[in-house]
This record gives C-alpha cells, structure tokens and sequence, in this order.
C-alpha cells in the first residue's frame, strides 16, 4: 500500500518557533485541507492533550529525512494498530509515499499492524515505551509472553546484539558456520520479520567470507528481498551490493576474508 502525507511540516518550524506562533498557522494547514481529508486527519487520536493539531502531529506522525528533517502525517497509516511483533514493514521513499508491506503470510481477518517502537529492546523497556509516548501499555504477543517465556525473549534480543557485534567486525576470531546458524535462528525465533534485511546482510557477509559460496548467495538474495520491501529498490546501499554479492560472491572483498586469516 502507498499512502501520500496529508501534511508535511519541517522539524526546524515546529523547534523554532513558539507555540503561539506556530499553532495558529498549524490551525490554518490543517482547515485548508479539503474538507473529507480534513475530517480524516482531525479524527486522528492525541495522546500529549492541548493544542489539537499539534497534538494529532506529535502523535501519529513519521519522520523523515527527504530534502531536510519532517514529520509527515499519514491519517490511513495511523490507524495500524502496533504489534511489537508487526506483519508489516514499512518505509517513506524519496518522493514521500509511505509505503507498507506484509512481511509475511497473513490470515483471514488477521490485524495489519506495524511497530511504533524499538522492537529490539527489552520487554519493560517496550512497555514503558509505549505508555510513556502513546499513551497505552502493549498487550501484544510478544508482550503477553509468561514471565518466564518474556525472559527467554529479552535474553534471546541481547544475544542477537552481541553476535551482531562480534559478525559485523571482520577482526573477530572464532566466527564459523555454527555462530552465524545460531545468529540466524535467534532471529527466526523472535518474528522479527519486519527488520530482516540488515540481518541476511551480515550473514550473507559472513558465509561469504568462510567461503560458502551457495550459502552467501542464498542469504544475499534474502537479504534484497527483505531489504526491498523494507527500503525500496534502490534505498539502501546495502540492497545493491546485495545484489552484486549474489551475482558474483567470489569477486566480493569479502570472498574468504575469514578463512585466508587463519591460513586455512
């Protein structure tokens, strides 16, 4: 799905000018809508409370780095309900669409949701999160696990950064096929379907660099799929030297990195 914004203010308007100031220029963006998308925009939930606009806008709004800092508000978009565990991946591209897309099978019936937060911090951290900034305590999935299981969770999301520590420096010692099959599980086991690009890209570095031709380019691919749906087609730079690692792994600077240090 693609979504155009409904209004798109500049961060340095909002930080530079007073309330007084920029509130009633606010009032006179949003009364300029046509009157369908101004009711759709207006219908949008608060959560800090006072000026009505600029509440709607610290609420719901995404960020946006094209042409300069924004916050661009996308009334469709805000209606997805958030999942620490989301079905969807989203990204802003450079003419400003917020585009969503699912990240993996979804039932009959079954909520679209997106995650409005850092999924990779721990539970509480989450928690106080969401009440802090939006005003609700998470009672997703993943945030109704057991004590026990929720435990496992957070230990499970610690993991994933220590490996990703130790897989992106190509000064490492000890990395081989076991810790980058043990980096890829812990990420299958947390669904973090939705963030998988920057994932497939370390493992398809590595595999690459232990000299596993097949299993570089298996990853790679991966790791251009997810990174399209999560950045676009041409997005990210690491989409494109994806691409080229799938083509051609033993042209790669990182072809045996690993494996010619070691003298093996």
């Amino acid at each position: 799905m693609s979504h155009t914004p409904t209004l798109l203010i500049h961060r340095t308007f909002l930080e530079s000018l007073a309330p007084h100031a920029n509130q009633p220029l606010l009032d006179a963006a949003a009364s300029s809508l046509p009157p369908t998308t101004r009711s759709l925009f207006l219908s949008q939930m608060g959560h800090h409370g006072g000026h009505k606009v600029t509440d709607i806008l610290a609420t719901n709004s995404f960020q946006t780095n094209t042409d300069g800092h924004h916050y661009g508000n996308y009334p469709a978009v805000s209606r997805f309900n958030h999942d620490c565990r989301p079905n969807v991946a989203f990204y802003i591209d450079s003419r400003l669409n917020h585009r969503t897309t699912t990240v993996r099978e979804v039932a009959r019936g079954e909520e679209l949701t997106i995650s409005y937060l850092d999924s990779f911090a721990p539970r509480k951290e989450r928690q106080q999160r969401a009440v802090g900034a939006w005003g609700f305590r998470c009672g997703c999935a993943q945030c109704s696990l057991s004590e026990r299981e929720g435990e496992k969770s957070d230990r499970r999301l610690e993991e994933i950064a220590r490996l990703r520590g130790v897989l992106e420096d190509v000064e490492s010692k000890g990395v081989d096929g076991r810790m980058v099959r043990r980096y890829v599980k812990l990420w299958r086991d947390e669904r973090l379907d939705f963030a998988m690009a920057g994932a497939w890209t370390v493992v398809a570095l590595n595999w690459n660099m232990l000299g596993e031709e097949e299993m570089a380019r298996k990853y790679a691919r991966l790791a251009v799929e997810a990174g399209e749906i999560e950045f676009g087609e041409d997005g990210a730079g690491d989409v494109r030297e994806m691409r080229e690692l799938e083509r051609w792994p033993k042209r790669h600077v990182s072809w045996r990195r690993r494996v010619d240090k070691t003298g093996s």
